[in-house]
């Protein structure tokens, strides 16, 4: 039994937390009927697509990243996305992108590579635990709170104060990322495996020896990089604040660390400036930044998100810090700087917080340690409060499993609209730009080679004038001229005007769009040919072609 609780309840627990964040796609896919088809998704519907879709494009043979969601042609940049275009041109070589059974194989392969990275993931957290923690059980507990730990944040719509961050912020805690992120679960493997490393070149006290291992961190982060761009500047940051936090500890400027981190960081940093030059300089990545705001909330709702972790923390933070060691060092700059990194002045604020439900969960587990003792009282009461912040993770398992037990919409599709959309993936060439609802304008890029006048908030440029514009055109409220400029392209962007869109090439109209157009005959009827019907779905080519 001691030898099982020594090695085997990591492992377990790891392969329970994999059974019961995967199930509920078993179940979806179980619960299909003939009307109703399991999305393969269970949450983010808007982003996931767009990650799946991004699949197909590689499996279409393209390495260069282009904006699909929207109808301007612009200069494609490599190495952005490559963790979903890589995967799909694997998946395209293996299964025709022409094929029906192509969206099959993607989602297949969306499954494996959820599966896989959240494995990898969990092992390098575990690995991470090992090399810091010392006792079995504060190391079960560490890894049961970085896995499955948040805190009071589902109070906050009891209290009208919004939706609590461990529903919406998988960068700050590890639920979401399990269920469903795998590029998420790779960049921080990656990020874990790379402090790892260093570690280890930490371990060896000639530079010679510690090279290869500095250098280990630096590939380890590579992975990060291509996975998750954003991360190399918490990773960056991360370094500088533990080797701030080093210099305190030690009383003595850190040489040793500054050497074997200036060696990781070296890999990293012309990946980094790659990306902030296409970030910075091609007309559609700068727009498209521009639309992405991922602005963080007030700090109550990090703090109650927190609170939990926060508090034992602090006095297994005292305990590492006077022990001496880097790993002590490590663990304390990071959980101090999480919070003023959510708080920079980027578009993508809340997700500077990556990977801080690591650190904090490691200071608390050692914490609670030390809270527990001996007495059987306070063993209960550390329990207690180690249980009280597994709430938010059941209520999103919850929330899941119901969700896919119960075929409908958002999480399962009309069996008629992937019918239509397998349809114009077998007649529309490549590229061709479609006109739809924005829901079924998200959706149709996975399933066929298209682009979207719109269909993905950041990802469609100038999204809120081509919103409007497209339920105007529904409605019914757009006058002639007005379609006649929508179908050349929509024209050219207000803040780049070297960008033009594309005319478009096709029109889907579905239940959605139905419901914009009301019971009377649209304007623009006469400027379409319908191609196809079948159902509620229809759809046109414009007339005369």
């Amino acid at each position: 039994m001691a030898r099982l609780r020594r090695g085997g309840l990591p492992l377990l627990f790891a392969l329970a937390l994999l059974l019961v964040f995967n199930l509920p796609y078993a179940i979806g896919s179980a619960r299909q009927t003939a009307d109703w088809r399991f999305s393969g998704v269970l949450f983010g519907l808007e982003d996931t697509y767009s990650y799946l879709a991004k699949m197909r494009q590689g499996a279409g043979g393209a390495w260069d990243f282009s904006l699909f969601y929207t109808a301007e042609p612009h200069e494609g940049a490599p190495l952005v996305y490559l963790q979903y275009l890589l995967p799909g041109q694997i998946v395209g070589r293996l299964v025709p992108e022409t094929s029906p059974a192509h969206t099959d194989a993607l989602l297949t392969a969306w499954a494996i590579m959820r599966i896989g990275f959240d494995a990898l993931y969990l092992w390098a957290l575990w690995r991470v635990i090992r090399r810091v923690l010392a006792g079995e059980g504060a190391r079960l507990t560490a890894y049961v709170l970085a896995a499955l730990g948040g805190g009071l944040g589902w109070l906050l719509p009891l209290l009208g104060g919004g939706m609590a961050a461990e529903f919406y912020i998988p960068e700050g805690f590890s639920p979401l990322v399990l269920l469903g992120m795998p590029h998420l679960a790779l960049a921080r493997a990656a990020m874990l495996g790379g402090l790892l490393l260093l570690l280890a070149a930490l371990d060896r006290p000639a530079m010679r020896q510690a090279l290869p291992w500095a250098l280990g961190a630096g590939g380890c982060w590579l992975v990060t990089g291509l996975s998750v761009p954003f991360t190399l500047a918490v990773i960056l940051a991360l370094l500088g604040a533990w080797g701030l936090g080093r210099w305190l500890q030690t009383r003595r400027f850190p040489a040793a660390l500054f050497w074997r981190a200036l060696a990781a960081a070296a890999p990293v940093l012309p990946l980094f400036a790659w990306y902030a030059l296409v970030f910075s300089t091609r007309p559609a990545f700068v727009l498209w930044s521009a639309q992405n705001q991922l602005p963080s909330p007030p700090p109550l709702v990090y703090g109650l998100a927190y609170v939990l972790l926060i508090v034992p923390a602090v006095a297994g933070g005292r305990a590492l810090w006077r022990s001496g060691r880097a790993e002590g060092a490590l663990l304390v700059s990071w959980a101090v700087a999480a919070l003023p990194l959510a708080y920079v002045p980027l578009a993508v604020q809340r997700r500077m917080l990556e990977g801080a439900i690591v650190p904090l969960a490691l200071l608390a587990a050692a914490g609670l340690a030390g809270w527990a003792g001996e007495r059987r009282l306070r063993r209960v009461l550390a329990g207690v409060w180690l249980a009280a912040g597994f709430v938010p993770a059941l209520m999103l398992l919850a929330g899941a499993y119901n969700a896919a037990w119960q075929p409908g919409p958002p999480l399962f599709r009309p069996a008629g609209e992937r019918e239509a959309f397998e349809w114009l993936n077998a007649h529309a060439a490549p590229g061709d730009v479609v006109l739809s609802g924005v829901e079924t304008g998200n959706a149709l890029p996975v399933f066929a080679h298209v682009r979207v006048y719109m269909g993905h908030g950041p990802e469609t440029l100038e999204w809120p004038r081509k919103r409007a514009e497209v339920l105007a055109f529904f409605s019914g409220g757009m006058d002639a001229a007005a379609r006649a400029t929508l179908y050349a392209g929509g024209g050219c962007l207000q803040a780049a005007p070297a960008l033009c869109g594309d005319p478009i090439d096709w029109l889907v109209v579905g239940p959605r769009e139905r419901a914009l157009m009301g019971d009377a005959p649209p304007p623009w009827l006469d400027e379409w040919t319908p191609v196809y019907q079948d159902g509620a779905w229809a759809i046109y080519r414009p007339a005369g072609t």
